[in-house]
């Protein structure tokens, strides 16, 4: 009898009592610069971080090599703050789905031929950074194979915005079958900026840069690429302030006038795709694209 009170009792005690979760851990900032921080590598950082971290740069950072970002974490840094590749590898490959860099810039002593970025994973972000290589001769041709990011093919969920890339032979390589969104960016002194071989990204309000300094080609179609993406080049050109576009599978190309010079002394009638019907037409066309 006493057995089964006492039963009765603990159980009516369960059903009263509230069982608290453990609180999730914060995340945490891991600071990084050559003397004087936490640590003294990005990988170093990455590998001690845990997902939902975010690593920040304090100071300018020389690295000889690739930093792989196999956890869901956020690299930044301090505003000004550069990072210089020295050697001829990927200085950021984005393995783990989440990952984001954030705020940062990227340069190399030397021309290389490699990509700065590559995303290898799902997910990703690169948003709010400058990429850049050092000046080569022209012609552009001749130049060293760098670029900013290549994706690698399959990926999805890519969110590149807000980014400047310029003076690399082409801004981004998109691989086959990758997709997400690449918007509000500024690519110039390029080959080409972006460069699509069949991949299914969306294009947004992206833009060109300093008419001193102009890129071949603003979009590049491969003729690889499949019939039903970008099928327009009029349409993705005004998607994006009139930045040119060339189709490799029709030859098409769209080619807008950069400023109002190029419209003078008859030349706003050599252009085709877009067409103006006067100079007037054509520099109101400039205008509104270097205000947007």
């Amino acid at each position: 009898m006493k057995k089964s009170v006492l039963a009765a009792a603990f159980a009516a005690g369960l059903a009263g009592a509230v069982f608290v979760a453990p609180a999730a851990s914060a995340a945490n900032t891991l600071s990084v610069c050559e003397t004087g921080c936490a640590y003294p590598t990005l990988q170093s950082a990455v590998d001690a971080a845990q997902p939902g971290d975010t690593i920040h740069l304090q100071g300018n950072l020389t690295v000889a090599g690739t930093t792989t970002v196999h956890k869901d974490v956020t690299i930044t840094g301090t505003a000004g703050v550069t990072v210089t590749q020295t050697a001829s590898a990927v200085t950021f490959l984005m393995s783990a789905p989440g990952s984001s860099l954030s705020g940062l810039t990227v340069t190399s002593d030397a021309p290389y031929p490699r990509e700065f970025v590559q995303i290898g994973a799902n997910d990703v972000t690169v948003e709010g950074s400058t990429i850049s290589g050092p000046a080569q001769a022209l012609p552009m041709s001749g130049w060293v194979g760098n670029r900013a990011v290549v994706t690698q093919g399959g990926i999805s969920g890519l969110s590149m915005t807000g980014n400047t890339f310029h003076s690399l032979r082409s801004g981004a390589y998109l691989n086959p079958n990758g997709s997400g969104t690449i918007a509000g960016n500024t690519v110039y002194n390029t080959k080409g900026d972006f460069l699509i071989d069949n991949a299914d990204f969306t294009f947004e309000d992206n833009r060109r840069g300093p008419a001193a300094q102009p890129s071949e080609w603003g979009f590049v179609v491969f003729a690889t690429t499949s019939p039903d993406r970008y099928p327009s080049m009029p349409a993705l050109s005004s998607a994006n302030n009139n930045m040119s576009a060339w189709d490799q599978r029709t030859n098409e190309k769209v080619v807008a006038p950069q400023t109002a010079e190029n419209c003078k002394d008859g030349g706003w009638s050599t252009y085709s795709s877009p067409a103006f019907r006067n100079q007037g037409q054509c520099i109101k066309l400039v205008t509104v694209t270097a205000g947007s």
